[in-house]
């Protein structure tokens, strides 16, 4: 047999010659180390048993309802996959409750099992049975995630993971930097799958927390015909019309499209406030050869809202007030005309081509648009009068434009040296990101009675430092400045191996990174960062894999101290044991891990001027997750996890009191937002009998324990919280309907140390009627 010679690494290795058969196959079974001495290339990514003894099932297509024969041994295609093979990859629709690929925990198109770190995968099917409207509900049931860590806030997504605040990616690509006015809300019908990467991945992905990040990943064109209109109504006069299709456009299935879009026009629990988007994503990819695709993925999308978060003070939310009343959590303390609208346009790119079967070519880029306007007006956190009825408010009003762009492009090899099989990936990222920002706030005196609300008085406004006054000054409007624009760059180089010697997987990884962080007229702040990952497991033949991983993450902090300078990164890492377990010719799997994090260089409230921050925050976080998810039995599919996190500031960090005067020393608290235990259970249960076929019902209950303020002297109460559906689908239609808080149960999800309190989301119920094709 031939063996050439390849440098790799500066070593000289001995490499077997190349089996022409292409090493996304998926071998039928594990190797046995006679096996692997006697096969020309021993397969980086092996079939669980399950997968082998499992017979072929039909697999829901979920944007039209129909079947397709799924065996056991085909193939992953590339990211552009045609939807004859779009379940067994990375990008594509998940079958059921349990996906078996992912991209985002590798970066590679790797099975679950082999990845030594925790993730979690909601694919389109359950965001359909939940009939999840927003990233928030999509994420209620996954493990590690606080989904709605600031109850209903028509602003952002604000999910915590493992403690620490969630970044966003989309394809691979980060969506979101640092304050809410510079990004945008996803829309989950546009994508195909939502993916929780618990733990540090900046080697991968640079800028990443050290709790995760969430990666959705977008719809994407297929060659088969098909497509969905649905309508929709519920609460709060909620109307939604969406539709969504695809199929090829040549007869040589070389080019295909989809099209996906919504319009909606809503309100909300909070009086006045509206919530109103309009969306559409176009999309087209070209495979000149079965070696290359290119898809282009547009998003334009328009959202009229105003603020739900009213930000109610103490009391009168987590107290009664002198007279013992509480505030009607439909209570809006602005003034009708507020709003929060955003604009978004962007742009996508995906290529990948195969050289030959050893090597691939990836890139991918988006440039990203987002200009949003918010004006609102909301309480003060305190009363004016000893009824404490009463209550000051500001007034708030910016104007952000923001561009992001990114890229990352890699080159994957497969191949052998000796006993163990490599899959290497190395490739280089970069991100820009600017701001420019024009706002202005000043406090409203005039006194508001938040019991029996008068709007539209005038407004007496007082405003600390206008565009730099250095006095509490008297102001007919509220003065709008103009910030210094902000731009950061981040530039990364990395590289992985993922490696299997028999049943031993083992990934080790390393980047390295360089930021740029400028202010309009200042010198431009200069960072580098160096990350490290690393993990072994072992695949037994029972399924059960155990594993260990390190990992560390740093994010580049966006905005400016009251000096005017830049921030430092955060910098953190962590510890991971866990394992995932896929029973023999089971179609569920159960994931469990503990874990250890630590993070420094944390934001906190500057004690001189709350406006701005300061870098003070350390924090030491340990947990233990646990989950199931997939079909249990043949009727059941089901998803449960239970999370344990003790979130803790570390000894020296400091925050400002309700006052905004006095210092609190938090050391050894647990962080605000962050329960220590989180459950849940959602399931869902097709009849088979021939008098009911085409029913399923479906619900859930959440558990969220009780969490603190910083200074662990306000307790948010517990809640318990229950979920349902039913649904029938035949051919052509499916009817569905879905209750949320079915007992409207009134809670917070939140309570901050500066006064402040967030209000859970109240009961909904929206039935919906799909027309497939």
């Amino acid at each position: 047999m031939c063996v050439p010679a390849i440098l790799v690494g500066g070593l000289l290795l001995s490499v077997s010659s190349v089996s022409a058969q292409s090493q996304e196959q998926v071998s039928p079974e594990p190797q046995s180390p006679a096996d692997a001495a006697a096969a020309t290339l021993p397969e980086v990514v092996v079939d669980t048993a399950a997968e082998e003894q499992a017979a072929p099932k039909k697999k829901k297509n979920t944007a039209t309802g129909t079947s397709s024969a799924q065996g056991p041994g085909a193939a992953p295609a590339s990211q552009a996959t045609d939807s004859s093979t779009r379940g067994a990859t990375a990008y594509g629709a998940v079958d059921g409750y349990m996906a078996t690929n992912t991209a985002t925990g590798i970066k590679t198109d790797t099975p679950l099992r082999e990845i030594p770190q925790s993730v979690s995968v909601v694919g389109a099917e359950q965001i359909r049975d939940m009939n999840a409207q927003t990233l928030q509900e999509t994420l209620r049931y996954t493990p590690g995630v606080v989904a709605d860590a600031y109850g209903l806030d028509s602003r952002a997504d604000s999910a915590l993971i493992r403690g620490t605040d969630a970044a966003e990616y989309l394809d691979g690509m980060r969506r979101t930097f640092s304050y809410y006015t510079y990004n945008y809300r996803i829309d989950p019908f546009f994508m195909e799958r939502v993916e929780v990467l618990r733990g540090p991945a900046s080697v991968l992905y640079g800028a990443a927390p050290v709790g995760g990040i969430i990666n959705s990943v977008s719809k994407r064109p297929e060659n088969e015909q098909s497509g969905e209109f649905t309508v929709e109504y519920g609460t709060f006069d909620y109307k939604q019309v969406k539709f969504d299709m695809t199929g090829a456009l040549t007869d040589d299935g070389k080019w295909s499209y989809r099209l996906t879009g919504l319009a909606r026009d809503a309100d909300t629990q909070v009086d006045y406030v509206e919530d109103d988007r309009y969306a559409i994503q176009p999309a087209l990819t070209f495979r000149p050869d079965s070696n290359t695709s290119i898809t282009i993925i547009g998003h334009f999308q328009k959202d009229e809202a105003g603020l739900t978060g009213q930000f109610y003070p103490h009391v009168g939310t987590i107290y009664p007030n002198v007279n013992g009343r509480f505030i009607s959590q439909d209570r809006f303390v602005g003034e009708p005309g507020d709003y929060y609208n955003t604009d978004v346009a962007s742009g996508t790119l995906l290529v990948e081509h195969k050289f030959n079967s050893m090597l691939k070519l990836q890139h991918s880029s988006r440039y990203a648009d987002i200009d949003n306007d918010y004006d609102s007006t909301y309480a003060k956190w305190y009363y004016l009068d000893p009824d404490e009825e009463y209550m000051a408010r500001s007034r708030y009003i910016a104007f952000t434009n923001t561009q992001i762009f990114d890229q990352d492009t890699n080159l994957e090899a497969t191949f052998v040296t000796g006993p163990i099989a490599h899959k290497v990936l190395g490739g280089v990222d970069y991100t820009n990101f600017q701001a420019q920002t024009t706002s202005g706030w000043a406090d409203n005196s005039t006194p508001f009675n938040v019991y029996d609300p008068v709007y539209g008085q005038p407004q007496t406004l007082f405003s600390y430092y206008p565009c730099g006054s250095t006095t509490y000054t008297s102001v007919t409007s509220v003065p709008l400045c103009s910030y210094t624009d902000q731009e950061i760059t981040q530039t990364g180089l990395y590289v992985q191996d993922q490696m299997r010697l028999n049943d031993w997987i083992a990934v080790i990884g390393v980047r390295k990174d360089w930021i740029s962080n400028e202010i309009e007229g200042s010198a431009a702040q200069k960072d580098e960062a160096v990350s490290y990952r690393a993990g072994l497991m072992y695949e037994f033949a029972s399924g059960l894999t155990p594993y260990v991983s390190y990992s560390e993450s740093f994010v580049p902090e966006a905005g400016t101290d009251r000096l005017g300078g830049s921030f430092s990164p955060r910098e953190g890492r962590m510890y991971e044991l866990g394992f995932k377990y896929q029973p023999v010719g089971s179609a569920f799997a159960v994931n469990a891990a503990v874990y250890d994090i630590a993070e420094s260089n944390r934001l906190m409230p500057d004690p001189l001027d709350t406006r701005y921050s300061v870098q003070t925050g350390a924090v030491s976080i340990k947990g233990f997750e646990i989950e199931l998810t997939g079909q249990v039995t043949n009727n059941l599919r089901a998803i449960a996890s239970y999370s344990y996190t003790d979130a803790q500031y570390d000894d020296g960090v400091t925050v400002l009191d309700a006052t905004y005067v006095n210092d609190i020393d938090v050391g050894g608290n647990q962080i605000e937002t962050v329960p220590k235990h989180l459950a849940s259970l959602w399931g869902v249960w097709e009849f088979d009998q021939p008098e009911l076929k085409g029913w399923s019902v479906g619900a859930g209950v959440r558990y969220l324990g009780a969490s603190w303020d910083a200074s662990n002297t306000i307790e948010v109460p517990d809640v318990t919280l229950f979920d349902a559906m039913v649904a029938y689908e035949e051919d052509n239609w499916r009817w569905s309907i879905n209750g949320k808080n079915l007992g409207d149960k009134e809670y917070l999800s939140t309570c901050l140390v500066r006064g402040d309190c967030f209000v859970g989301t109240a009961r909904t119920i929206i039935t919906s009627l799909t027309y497939k094709y």
